[in-house]
């Protein structure tokens, strides 16, 4: 029995949206919605799924089980996309299950992966920080080497390097610091190319159907998903200061 599955990630600038169907046990793409709209996840993410289904013949009834990237990210888009997940999932009555959105990034380059290779994806974190993660990527597939955190870049540079073995590097925090991480001295780096440094629909549905595969996809329970941060917001740090400062809350 095939069953229909809607992937959306709206943590970085790009809305990522796939249609896939899974299948004795393996997904299958039958479309994708990816746009580029930034700070405009919110206007542009249900009418795109729409579009989506409508295109492929799909009723939003015949949708299976909604798969969403949890983050890191951008804390409203993480928001954004999770509430909207979590709004299909409940109004369909249907499963909910989350990836990492460093995760689908990383899966964004594996076809490129001849032999294994290394892979850092670095997310935007604001506040002169990135979001860290590394991947062993081969054709078999990504494994993930590091837990979401977040970091100065120099910091990760200095870290990354120490491996001295090749990188490939994506992710949309080289939009402000691909100077950083292509210093000369650490040549071990490369970058890939800016088209692959933000998720996209066919990834996403790529790391569902990996932790499918390993059973690892979770429960499936739409209240028990959660949005992954790896720090306070803004809003929570200012209140703790506020809060430290015996200040209003």
């Amino acid at each position: 029995m095939s069953r229909n599955i809607i992937a959306i990630d709206t943590s970085t600038e790009v809305v990522a949206i796939g249609l896939g169907a899974l299948e004795d046990g393996q997904v299958q793409v039958l479309g994708v919605g990816d746009i580029y709209a930034p700070r405009a996840a919110l206007a542009q993410t249900l009418p795109r799924v729409s579009e989506l289904l409508a295109a492929a013949g799909i009723e939003p009834a015949e949708i299976d089980m909604v798969v969403v990237g949890r983050g890191p990210g951008s804390f409203t888009g993480v928001r954004i996309g999770v509430s909207i997940a979590k709004g299909l999932a409940h109004g369909l009555g249907v499963p909910l299950f989350g990836v990492g959105t460093l995760d689908a990034i990383a899966w964004r380059v594996q076809p490129l992966a001849q032999a294994p290779m290394l892979v850092g994806v670095l997310g935007d974190a604001m506040r002169s920080e990135v979001y860290p993660a590394l991947f062993r990527v081969s054709a078999q597939g990504v494994v993930r080497l590091e837990e979401d955190s977040v970091a100065r870049p120099a910091e990760v540079v200095e870290r990354w390097a120490a491996l001295g073995e090749p990188c490939l590097l994506t992710g949309n925090a080289l939009h402000k610091y691909r100077e950083l991480f292509g210093a000369t001295e650490h040549t071990a780096f490369s970058l890939a190319e800016e088209a692959l440094w933000s998720p996209s629909g066919e990834a996403l549905l790529a790391a569902f159907g990996a932790a499918w595969a390993t059973g690892s996809q979770g429960s499936g329970d739409v209240a028990a998903l959660l949005p992954v941060y790896t720090r306070a917001s803004d809003a929570e740090e200012n209140e703790r200061k506020a809060a430290e400062k015996g200040g209003p809350r």
